[in-house]
């Protein structure tokens, strides 16, 4: 059939032109005869543009093709070139899965585009290497001992760009057939693993050596992986061929293939392993299509345990309680969310300062950090560093539905905020629409220090520089409806804004759905800079250096921070809830040494103000999260406040700054600081002071029981109050005291977190592997395995010291017990059979102690694979929990008799029909009358009926 103007594209057309043919691009003309190829372009009259499956582009008249009948189209299930449906091609995959268990696509690469891929990689040859000896059947499957392999993330960023390509054209793969595929096979895709670039067919002078065995963590790893893939894609770009086996697991017939030039296939790795054998070196792009892991659902817990920590109990805040439900940040060291912050300071001892980059002002120009006077007398700053944030500059403007004219001239605080108080409102459970629709009673708190954009906006807007605005946008955008405003009492102005709103929200009038708080400073001008180091008010050495000896002067950092509060009651159960607002106070320094000096007796009183509406002695404060900008008198005023107030103790005192870490955030140090205080409840530790070598000599702490914490420490209770001061340096001062229990650590005495820091730590724990023999199913682990587990599969995981050991639990139908036999040390361990008496599943056995101590184990029906055992090793408990029957090489786990020797002991065990949870194991002496048996025992909940393998 003819091709014609009408022909749509991407048909598959055979070219018939008998002159040989220049392709586009090229200078050398080839015979194209017979050719396939995939229309392009449809000129009509003028010609076809066609790609030929051999990578050339073509301008061919009409006479010289025809339409490719279906049969002709041999070796290949689907064609995907440049002009096809890749949606109409990927409905098509599931079907010839499920007929085929495999798939072969023609890929039309360009011939240019294939040749610059083999040239990229063969300049990374270097990054080539063989894989474990141990995977590469998994990897590569049979046959491959000598390929070599490279990650596509482990190559250079710049020599991979071209790869880049087919790194995306196998993601769209997964994203088009992932709906058809759970369709079909129920598979549930969730991921893919990074692009595999494998050679084939090497040069045997290149062999290279295996890599070295894999630890037992990368086995696990390994092994995981395995149980998770579900297809697998390799892709041939040559420049040789070869031959692919598909090699079924089960009885069908084995499928054999010549593997050409971009060809593709995709199989499943459940019906099929596979072989291939290359004929010259050809290049392989693999990846396997992962189903998502199956979730752990953690049942209960057996056995005895102990706690070797002991935690006190610790004072709730009494009335009316402010809740803190939901946090955000966009704080120094990368700090772009609240959890981000807490690794911050506690786990990474980050310092988030950075050279200021030229996108701000020129540094050359406005900054000599070279000579402090010389600075400070030719009016320019010598501070070059300060707390960064990046990408001030970038705003979502579309998702605020704020006009692209709008956003250029607002002041990049108000962007900042914005975003940050809008996560923190998507923390809280606040739902973008829903808001905008019904608008919610919300108040904005915000506090900052001041703004220099108007220093350095060129086109501003008429909203965009006034500073009101930062709050007012907010609750313009998101229509909120309640008091919005800003606060500047600049270094503490965040604070006394969370102050605020926490009076307004607990007002009995018109009462407020809840209040968003914020702080935010942002250093976007040299002449904020330029007037402190007039002052020699900023740290020539450019950092914060709080509590230390070098403190001379404090490092500005940039950044926001918010929080969400609400009133309710504190529930450490309740999900949704940080922590909560215990108190917070503000007042004002008065009559100073100077304006700016702080105030010793104002700050204490400030303390005793705070913990009094908290109804707290002084004993019970955990932390003290310190003004503490690294100034010589401004710590030590602090330090000498906080000791008065904080005097009788039975625990010391844990003294923290953030300073160090984030920079003087001004007007926003406040409310990050306040975050980290609730952070700190949450996981029951202390932040270290980042830059604390030396104490400064100016600080009396002698005898006050308080730690300068150089590194993190645990709490001494599982509940916390943390408090934080904020001082603007033009006297008003302000406290905010957090309070909540520790909801995240393994520490807590919270049941609902225990269980899953213990699922955590079972999941995390190392196995033993036994890797014997290359193929990865014979491998033998006490880990879970990831090989045969199934969705609704029951798992028993034996925790021990250092170690576990997993057991599937096969549910079987309970039935009556017709046989039981007992082995241990007292016979050698040699089965025997146990007396049935005259109640239905009581059997018993005289046991003669032949040594002070026995141990013994039950045999359901006298099998080996049926033991009956307790859950500890050796255990001399009549009343422990009984585990099985189950197949257990381990006599370590037995009940273990103690007595003379040569004394008799009747062991009981008892099993009711149909009752697989009222098993017992017990013994008493023989001839020593025992306590009458009630009518049926209690039931013990020793282990889940799943464990029995009984039927009735």
């Amino acid at each position: 059939m003819d091709v014609d103007a009408g022909t749509p594209l991407g048909t598959l057309v055979l070219l018939t032109a008998k002159e040989k043919l220049t392709p586009i691009g090229e200078e050398e003309a080839f015979d194209f005869n017979g050719t396939q190829a995939q229309l392009v372009e449809n000129g009509g009259e003028l010609g076809m543009l066609v790609l030929s499956f051999s990578g050339y582009f073509l301008q061919v008249p009409s006479t010289a093709c025809r339409l490719l009948a279906a049969d002709e189209l041999q070796g290949y299930d689907l064609v995907l070139g440049p002009t096809s449906s890749a949606e109409g091609l990927a409905k098509q995959m599931p079907d010839l899965l499920l007929e085929k268990g495999y798939v072969t696509t023609h890929m039309m690469l360009p011939a240019r585009t294939r040749a610059g891929i083999l040239a990229t990689v063969k300049q990374l040859n270097d990054y080539f290497v063989r894989l474990p000896t141990e995977f590469e059947l998994g990897y590569l499957g049979r046959g491959s001992s000598r390929d070599r392999v490279a990650m596509l993330e482990s190559l250079e960023s710049a020599a991979a760009s071209s790869l880049l390509a087919q790194e995306q054209s196998v993601a769209e793969h997964l994203r088009l057939t992932r709906l058809g595929l759970l369709e079909t096979f129920g598979f549930r895709l969730s991921s893919r693993t990074t692009l595999l670039l494998r050679l084939s067919g090497g040069a045997a002078s290149e062999e290279p050596e295996p890599a070295e065995p894999p630890s037992a963590a990368e086995a696990e790893a390994f092994l995981a992986l395995m149980g998770r893939k579900r297809l697998c894609l390799l892709r041939f770009l040559g420049p040789g061929g070869g031959t692919l086996r598909l090699i079924p697991r089960k009885d069908e017939a084995e499928v054999t293939m010549d593997v050409c030039i971009n060809m593709q296939v995709v199989f499943l790795t459940q019906q099929y392993d596979y072989q291939f054998d290359s004929e010259g070196e050809c290049l392989v792009l693999q990846s396997f299509f992962l189903e998502e892991p199956l979730q752990l659902v953690f049942q209960k817990a057996e056995g005895r345990f102990s706690s070797a920590l002991t935690t006190p109990v610790t004072k709730t805040p009494k009335g009316q309680q402010v809740l803190v439900k939901g946090m955000a940040s966009r704080d120094p060291c990368e700090a772009d969310l609240h959890e981000k912050l807490w690794a911050a300071v506690r786990h990474g001892g980050c310092d988030g300062f950075l050279e200021i980059p030229k996108t701000r002002f020129d540094i050359d120009q406005y900054v000599d950090y070279e000579d402090q006077q010389r600075a400070m007398s030719s009016f320019k700053s010598y501070c070059r560093h300060q707390g960064h944030i990046e990408g001030i500059e970038i705003f979502d403007a579309s998702f605020f539905n704020i006009m692209e004219q709008e956003v250029r001239g607002m002041d990049p605080e108000q962007r900042i905020f914005m975003e940050t108080g809008w996560m923190a409102l998507a923390d809280a459970g606040y739902k973008r629409e829903q808001v905008r629709i019904d608008s919610a009673h919300l108040g904005v708190f915000v506090g900052i220090s001041g703004s220099d954009w108007r220093d350095v906006c060129r086109a501003p807007s008429a909203n965009g520089v006034p500073e009101t605005f930062i709050a007012n946008r907010f609750s313009y955008v998101i229509n909120l409806k309640g008091p919005s405003f800003i606060v500047n009492t600049a270094c503490s102005a965040s604070l006394v804004a969370l102050h605020n709103a926490k009076t307004h929200l607990l007002m009995p009038q018109d009462p407020l759905d809840g209040c968003l708080v914020a702080g935010i400073s942002l250093n976007v001008s040299p002449g904020t800079w330029i007037g402190n180091c007039a002052g020699a008010m900023l740290s020539f050495r450019g950092r914060c250096f709080s509590f230390n000896a070098t403190a001379d002067g404090y490092g500005r950092g940039e950044g926001c921070a918010a929080a969400v509060i609400e009133r309710g009651k504190y529930n450490r159960d309740d999900d949704t809830t940080c922590g909560s607002l215990a108190a917070s106070h503000t007042n004002s320094d008065g009559r100073s040494a100077s304006l700016t000096a702080p105030n010793g007796p104002a700050q204490q009183r400030l303390l005793r103000a705070v913990l009094g509406e908290a109804r707290l002695q002084s004993t019970q404060l955990d932390i003290y999260e310190a003004h503490g900008t690294g100034t010589s008198l401004g710590d030590p005023i602090e330090i000498s406040a906080v000791r008065k107030v904080l005097t009788q103790r039975e625990h010391p005192v844990m003294v923290s700054c953030s300073k160090p870490n984030l920079g003087h955030l001004e007007g926003g140090a406040g409310m990050s600081a306040f975050c980290k205080c609730v952070l700190a409840c949450m996981h029951a530790e202390a932040a270290g002071n980042q830059h604390l070598r030396v104490q400064n000599p100016n600080m009396d702490i002698e005898g006050w029981p308080a730690f300068l914490l150089q590194e993190a420490a645990p709490l001494k209770s599982d509940g916390s109050y943390v408090g934080v001061s904020g001082f603007g340096y033009g006297g008003t001062n302000s406290h905010a005291l957090a309070f909540g229990h520790n909801v995240v650590t393994s520490r807590g005495d919270n049941k609902k977190r225990s269980e899953q820091a213990m699922l955590q730590q079972v999941r995390l724990a190392t196995p033993e592997i036994n890797m014997v023999g290359e193929n990865y199913e014979d491998w033998q682990t006490s880990g879970l395995p990831h090989l045969s587990m199934k969705p609704g599969a029951s798992f028993e995981v034996e925790v021990m010291q250092g170690r576990t050991h997993w057991h599937e639990v096969v549910p079987i139908k309970p039935r009556g017990v017709s046989a039981m036999s007992i082995m241990g040390s007292f016979n050698n361990w040699m089965p025997e059979t146990m007396m049935a008496r005259e109640r239905p599943g009581l059997f018993s056995y005289e046991l003669t102690l032949g040594q002070e101590e026995e141990t013994f184990q039950v045999l359901v029906d006298g099998l080996l694979s049926q033991v009956l055992h307790p859950l500890e090793a050796k255990c001399s408990s009549r009343c422990s929990h009984v585990v099985g029957p189950r197949d257990v090489n381990n006599r370590e786990l037995a009940w273990l008799v103690k007595g003379k020797p040569r004394t008799t002991f009747r062991v009981e065990v008892f099993i009711p029909p149909g009752e697989a949870k009222c098993m017992s194991v017990t013994w008493f002496k023989a001839g020593v009358a025992k306590p009458p048996a009630p009518p049926a025992p209690a039931p013990l909940p020793a282990a889940p009926v799943e464990e029995l393998s009984i039927e009735e």
